[in-house]
C-alpha cells in the first residue's frame, strides 16, 4: 500500500516538472513571438515610409513612358496581351489611374479576326478605348472578312460615329456593310482601302488627305480629291484603270504602282511634282511592256522598275525616258530577271545616276501594317520576299 502511494507521489512530481518545463517553453515562445511581431511592425513601418524611385516620377513622365512602350502611332497595338495598353492597367493602382486618364495610349484601334477574342468582347474593348481616347485624333485599322461583317457592325457603328477624329484609316472590308458617313472627315491624312467587291464610295470632304493606298476594287469605285494627294499606292491595277486617276494627281510626289499586264493605247501621263516612282509586277511571267515610256516626270529623283517594263532594249528605254522627262535621276533600282548580262552596261550608259542597284525581286512587299506615308525610298533591299525592309544585305550590291 505504502509502495503504491510512493509511486503515485513520484509520478505527480514528474508531471509537475514536465508542466513547468512546458510553461517555461511556452513563455519563451511568447516572448519570441512578441519580439518577431515588434520587428515585423518596424519593417512594415520602414516599408510604408519607403518610396520606390519609379513611384516618385511625375505622372506626366509615367504617361510618356507608357506611350513609348506601345507601338509607334499610327500603328495599332493588339487589343490584348503584353503590347496592349490594357496591360498598363494591371501593374498597380497608381499606374492604372495614370493609364486610364491618359488619352494617347488609347488612340490607335484595330479590329481584326481573333479566334481568342469574341466579336462581342472586341466590341466592348474598342468602345472602351475610344471613350478613353477623349478628343485625340484616331488611327483606325479594320481588317475583317466578308463573313464577319454582321458580327462587326456594332463595332463599326462605334468607330464611324467618331469619323471627325479619324487621322489614319485602313479598311479591308465590304463597304456594303459600312455604316453611311455623310459628314466630312476634316482630320483624315492617310487612307488605305482594300475592298471585297466594287461598291461606290466617296471621300470628298477630306481637306488634309495626302496619302492613299488602294487595291483594284477600291481604285475603280472610289471618288477622291485626287489633286491634293502627294502619295499614292495602287495594288493589282490595270493601266487603263489607273491612268485616268494619275492624270488627276498633279501634285503627286510619291507613287507606287503594281501594274497588271494589258495593252492600252493612251496619251502620256505627266506628273510634274513626282520625286519617287516604283513600278511592280504582280505576274512576273507576263509579256515585256515599255510602260516607263508612258510617264513624263521632270522632278523624278528615285525610280524602281522591273526590267520587263523597259522593253527589249532596256538601256535605250531608260536613257530616252530620262531625256524626255528632263529629270536628274539620283537612285535607280532594276528588279526582276535581267536580259543584260553585265551591270557595267547600265553603269556606262547611266553614269549620271548616283546610285544604281539590282534585285531579282519583281516588287517589294508593303509592311504588314498600313503605311503612314508611301514615299518610295530605294534601298539595298534583301533578295528575299521581304524586300521592302530597308536592309543593307542584298545578294546583288549597289553598283
Amino acid at each position: 500500500m505504502l509502495s503504491a502511494l510512493e509511486t503515485d507521489r513520484a509520478r505527480l512530481a514528474g508531471l509537475d516538472a514536465q508542466n513547468q518545463d512546458l510553461e517555461n517553453s511556452i513563455a519563451a515562445l511568447r516572448l519570441e513571438q512578441e519580439r518577431v511581431q515588434q520587428e515585423r511592425n518596424l519593417v512594415q513601418l520602414r516599408l510604408d515610409a519607403y518610396k520606390y524611385p519609379v513611384l516618385t516620377l511625375p505622372n506626366e513622365i509615367v504617361a510618356e513612358i507608357f506611350i513609348r512602350v506601345l507601338p509607334v502611332y499610327p500603328r495599332c497595338p493588339p487589343l490584348t496581351g503584353i503590347l496592349s495598353p490594357i496591360s498598363l492597367t494591371h501593374i498597380c493602382r497608381l499606374w492604372r489611374e495614370i493609364a486610364i486618364s491618359t488619352p494617347v495610349p488609347w488612340r490607335a484601334v484595330a479590329l481584326a479576326h481573333n479566334a481568342d477574342v469574341s466579336s462581342q468582347r472586341q466590341a466592348h474593348i474598342i468602345d472602351l478605348w475610344l471613350k478613353r481616347s477623349s478628343s485625340c485624333l484616331l488611327s483606325i485599322n479594320v481588317d475583317i472578312a466578308y463573313a464577319e461583317r454582321v458580327e462587326a457592325s456594332k463595332v463599326l457603328s462605334s468607330v464611324t460615329a467618331r469619323h471627325s477624329r479619324w487621322e489614319y484609316l485602313k479598311l479591308v472590308y465590304d463597304t456594303s456593310g459600312l455604316p453611311a458617313i455623310e459628314d466630312s472627315m476634316p482630320m483624315l491624312r492617310h487612307l488605305h482601302l482594300e475592298l471585297i467587291e466594287v461598291n461606290p464610295l466617296s471621300f470628298r470632304e477630306v481637306p488634309l488627305l495626302r496619302s492613299v493606298v488602294l487595291d483594284d476594287f477600291a481604285a475603280s469605285s472610289i471618288v477622291l480629291p485626287w489633286a491634293q494627294l502627294t502619295s499614292l499606292a495602287l495594288r493589282r491595277v490595270f493601266l487603263h484603270e489607273c491612268a485616268p486617276l494619275l492624270k488627276q494627281t498633279s501634285n503627286l510626289v510619291h507613287c507606287d504602282l503594281q501594274l497588271s499586264f494589258v495593252e492600252y493605247d493612251h496619251s502620256d501621263i505627266t506628273l510634274p511634282c513626282l520625286e519617287s516612282l516604283a513600278l511592280n509586277i504582280p505576274d512576273p511571267l507576263g509579256p515585256v511592256c515599255q510602260y516607263l515610256t508612258l510617264f513624263i516626270t521632270p522632278a523624278l529623283r528615285r525610280l524602281r522598275i522591273p526590267e520587263q517594263f523597259l522593253g527589249p532594249d532596256a538601256i535605250r528605254s531608260l536613257t530616252a525616258f530620262i531625256t524626255t522627262s528632263g529629270c536628274e535621276l539620283q537612285e535607280l533600282r532594276i528588279t526582276g530577271k535581267r536580259s543584260i548580262p553585265s551591270k557595267s552596261y547600265y553603269r556606262e550608259a547611266l553614269h549620271s545616276v548616283g546610285r544604281l542597284s539590282f534585285s531579282r525581286n519583281y516588287y517589294d512587299q508593303p509592311p504588314s501594317e498600313f503605311d503612314v506615308a508611301i514615299p518610295v525610298v530605294i534601298e539595298s533591299d534583301s533578295d528575299s520576299d521581304l524586300s521592302y525592309c530597308t536592309s543593307s544585305d542584298s545578294e546583288e550590291e549597289d553598283y
